[in-house]
């Protein structure tokens, strides 16, 4: 899978970070029937990953995933299930 075509190491490591984030991972997961679907990245949101993202891409995951919550507006219930049911990864 070819993702991107980015100006700097910075930017394709800011990608790197939201694939890693709960936010990024539940939205795939919602789509996700088999490996191989079209589908699969659907509702996930496009976000600038250069300096002047609206995101702070130097924050570790687990602040990124609170800056994603408040960008799109999630509840509490929203943030919670996200938070329970999606492991962190590494």
């Amino acid at each position: 899978m070819r993702i991107g075509n980015f100006e700097s190491k910075t930017e394709a490591e800011n990608l790197i970070k939201y694939i890693k984030t709960k936010f990024f991972r539940v939205l795939i997961g919602i789509l996700k029937v088999t490996q191989h679907s079209t589908t699969t990245y659907k509702l996930v949101p496009l976000q600038d990953f250069t300096k002047h993202s609206d995101i702070d891409w130097s924050k570790p995951v687990d602040e990124i995933n609170k800056q994603l919550y408040q960008k799109y507006s999630l509840t509490e219930s929203e943030r919670h299930f996200i938070n329970d049911k999606v492991q962190e990864m590494k």
